[in-house]
C-alpha cells in the first residue's frame, strides 16, 4: 500500500517495541516528528529477591523483543524529527510546543505516560492510543500481564482508542487478539499482541480518516491497573499459570472463553 498523506506525531516509549511500532507507522503514514520517552524506573523500596525475579522477567522480554524485532534498533527518521524525554517528560510545555507547531492530522500515543488535558484539549479526538488490553476488561498498566496473572488469556489483545483524561475509556475505533499457540509463552504472546496491534492501529488511522471507522462508545467497569500493583509475587504466579498448563486449557475451550468479552 502506498504511503499515506495522513500526517501524525508520535509519542511512544524507547524499547525494540516501540521502535517497530513507530518505524511501521512512519512506512505508512507521514509522520512529522517522534517523541520516545524513557520507561519507568522499577521502585527501589523492593527486596534484591523480589528485584531478581522482576529483572529475569524483563531481561526473557527483552531477549523476545530481539527475537520478533531484530532489526528496529533505530525509529528510523530523520534525527532533527526525534525528540527522547525522561518518564513523565511527555506533557512538558516544550513537547506540547513541538506538537502544536508540527500541526498534525493526529496524535498517536502508545507505551507512554498519561497525556494531559494540555494535549489533549489541542487536539480533540485526534489524540489515538493503542492499548495493550482489551478495553474495558483490563484498564491501565501493564493489561497484558494481569490476565495472564488472572487465568484469562481471552482478554490479552490490543485496543485502539481515542484518548481522553480517563484511563482507557475514550471511544473504541478497533480492538483484537493475537493468534496464541500452546507452545508460546508470555512474551511470545505479548509480541504477537503488539504485532497485531500496529496493524490494527494503521488501519484504524486510515478508516477514521475516512470515517470508514467510527468511534463506538466504551463499556464502564472492568479492572484498573497502577503501576504499583505491579509485584514480583504476581510475575512468580503468572509463570506458574503457565506452568500448570493455562494455555492448553484455553485453546482446548476457545469459544467459549472468548463469548464473555
Amino acid at each position: 500500500m502506498n504511503k499515506s498523506d495522513i500526517t501524525l506525531v508520535i509519542i511512544t516509549g524507547n524499547s525494540l517495541r516501540h521502535y517497530y511500532f513507530a518505524k511501521q507507522l512512519i512506512n505508512n503514514f507521514n509522520v512529522l516528528g517522534v517523541i520516545l520517552e524513557e520507561k519507568r524506573k522499577i521502585p527501589g523500596s523492593i527486596s534484591i529477591e523480589e528485584q531478581k525475579v522482576i529483572n529475569l522477567h524483563i531481561m526473557e522480554r527483552k531477549a523476545k523483543e530481539v527475537e520478533y524485532f531484530p532489526k528496529d534498533e533505530e525509529v528510523g527518521i530523520d534525527k532533527n524529527q526525534l525528540v527522547e524525554v525522561g518518564y513523565g517528560e511527555t506533557n512538558a510545555p516544550f513537547v506540547k510546543n513541538m506538537i502544536t507547531s508540527l500541526s498534525p492530522d493526529y496524535v498517536i500515543i502508545y507505551g507512554c505516560s498519561i497525556i494531559e488535558d494540555e494535549i489533549l484539549n489541542c487536539f480533540e479526538s485526534r489524540v489515538i492510543n493503542m492499548h495493550l488490553g482489551l478495553s474495558p476488561y483490563y484498564r491501565g498498566a501493564a493489561t497484558n500481564f494481569w490476565p495472564l496473572v488472572n487465568c484469562e488469556p481471552e482478554c490479552v489483545g490490543v485496543t485502539v482508542h481515542l484518548a481522553t483524561l480517563n484511563v482507557d475509556a475514550g471511544k473504541i475505533l478497533g480492538q483484537n487478539r493475537p493468534e496464541i499457540s500452546e507452545e508460546d509463552g508470555p512474551h511470545d504472546i505479548g509480541c504477537k499482541a503488539i504485532i497485531a496491534g500496529t496493524k490494527l492501529m494503521i488501519k484504524c488511522i486510515r478508516g477514521y480518516k475516512e470515517k470508514t471507522i467510527l468511534p463506538e462508545p466504551q463499556k464502564t467497569g472492568g479492572r484498573l491497573y497502577k503501576n504499583k500493583d505491579f509485584e514480583a509475587t504476581y510475575v512468580e504466579q503468572m509463570y506458574k499459570n503457565f506452568k500448570d498448563g493455562m494455555i492448553e486449557k484455553y485453546l482446548n475451550n476457545l469459544s467459549e472463553r472468548i463469548k464473555p468479552f
